[in-house]
């Protein structure tokens, strides 16, 4: 019924996975490995690159409600909700310790953040919009006094806060430093921008920047959480981030990480080099790469489902009424409620 969609797939983790070299068990290992997809037939643009997941529940109703929407879309004055209302709210996990998860909820917290690239020199992978832009621009708001800017022209480029991996290793900046930028009394901590679609173009690669965000002591950032798919400068804006938390309806699912825009003809080697972070073992789930073209459905039988049921439904609702006008019924008539009378 519908287009066939031409797609090539390999499992590269979990269950039942010949690649033992991507294998993890644990969480946020960064086991880097090489993946391997032939494409078997010509395939048109734009080809679409998907992780797939088996055996993940994001359907269960105390997963999706395990998160707070106060949180992610705040009020204009983007105050932070209570923590009373926060530890309802995002159950069982929101907070790490001694600080709050911003956002907190297993929803956010569970974010796939294996990193996926591509490795073929001759073709353009790009993770742009991959998300509804409504999503981004305009549901998932940063939180409470965020905000950064370029290193001033007068500011030291050898604060230890400049190292490359200073903002994940929580080193703030000299306070001159945050003056310089015009935080006098805040905190605020220095980035090495790694540019392209991680920062969301904001900067290019090597760029120093500063930032600042509410309150360390008091909240762990997304950016924190997951360095290796969150930018400090994008945080809970980002693309990924978006996708993830449109959650899924079934327990084996796909969701979109990228793009290829070219044709591929047949025989072509896509080399897809992925850092292993998101830890199925635990499930015995399974996690799988797919490169599919936009025609056709992932799950035909489900669309047919709700194509039926719909018109079931419309056909039962125009018999009834046509009854109703042809035959319409007497509300109220005496003669209609005899069982009533009879016990008069």
């Amino acid at each position: 019924m519908f287009p066939q969609a031409i797609e090539e797939h390999v499992q590269y983790d979990g269950s039942g996975s010949a690649m033992a070299g991507c294998h993890i068990e644990v969480s946020d290992t960064g086991v880097i490995c090489e993946v391997t997809i032939l494409v078997e037939k010509d395939m048109k643009g734009p080809i679409h690159v998907f992780y797939e997941i088996e055996g993940f529940y994001q359907n269960h109703r105390s997963y999706l409600k395990s998160l707070s929407w106060e949180q992610l879309h705040p009020e204009q004055s983007r105050k932070d909700p209570k923590e009373s209302t926060l530890e309802v709210d995002c159950y069982p996990l929101w907070k790490n310790k001694t600080r709050i998860l911003h956002p907190c909820g297993v929803v956010p917290n569970t974010l796939f953040n294996d990193v996926i690239a591509l490795k073929n020199v001759n073709l353009n992978f790009e993770e742009d919009e991959i998300a509804w832009r409504s999503d981004i621009k305009e549901l998932y708001k940063m939180p409470e006094g965020f905000s950064w800017q370029f290193l001033p022209s007068n500011g030291s480029l050898t604060d230890p806060c400049l190292s490359k991996s200073a903002h994940t290793a929580f080193v703030p900046c000299n306070a001159s430093l945050c003056a310089a930028a015009g935080w006098k009394t805040e905190t605020c901590f220095g980035y090495v921008c790694s540019g392209g679609y991680f920062d969301n173009f904001a900067c290019d690669s090597g760029d120093l920047i500063l930032f600042k965000y509410g309150s360390h002591d008091k909240f762990q950032y997304l950016y924190e959480t997951f360095p290796q798919v969150i930018s400090p400068l994008v945080g809970v804006n980002s693309e990924h981030f978006a996708v993830w938390m449109k959650t899924a309806a079934l327990p084996k699912f796909r969701k979109l990480y990228g793009r290829i825009n070219t044709n591929l003809k047949e025989g072509t080697e896509l080399v897809f080099i992925i850092e292993n972070n998101f830890d199925v073992h635990a499930l015995s789930g399974r996690k799988t790469l797919v490169v599919a073209t936009s025609n056709g459905f992932e799950y035909e039988f489900l669309v047919l489902s709700y194509i039926v049921v719909g018109c079931v439904s419309l056909a039962t609702a125009i018999a009834f009424a046509s009854l109703q006008l042809l035959k319409p019924r007497q509300m109220g008539e005496v003669q209609h409620t005899s069982w009533l009378s009879n016990g008069a």
